[in-house]
């Protein structure tokens, strides 16, 4: 399996601990990290119109600037789905954020928090681009 991977999340204590499960697991050795979807979305606006590699992203969806949807508007916007992947790791259990989810392209799994070990461990046996 051959990515990066971003992780994106306003909790500093998640993404300590998301970068070092996706360590832990072989999924990845060196995520980049961002706390807001602001940031994501400059970073990836930078490298957009060049051959980007694969990219997974793992992103929460309530931040304090851009949210993950503003994200995700972003990357409906690009048309870059073949690239990139997201998926939503998140506190909310609302069925509602479920339904939104899937309704964007880019998005590929749903995970409420906290994020396991055994679900990195299967992601990185599938083929996911």
């Amino acid at each position: 399996m051959n990515f990066d991977l971003i992780i994106v999340d306003d909790d500093a204590e998640y993404i300590f601990f998301h970068k070092l499960l996706a360590k832990k697991s072989g999924l990845s050795e060196d995520p980049l990290t961002f706390s807001s979807g602001q940031e994501v979305i400059d970073h990836l606006s930078s490298i957009i119109d060049q051959d980007i590699n694969n990219t997974l992203i793992f992103l929460d969806i309530y931040m304090q600037d851009v949210d993950g949807w503003g994200v995700l508007d972003y990357l409906e916007s690009v048309n870059r789905h073949d690239k990139i992947k997201v998926i939503l790791i998140t506190s909310s259990v609302s069925m509602d954020d479920k339904r939104k989810a899937i309704q964007y392209q880019s998005v590929i799994e749903y995970i409420e928090k906290p994020l396991m070990m055994n679900y990195l461990i299967n992601l990185k046996s599938q083929s996911i681009f």
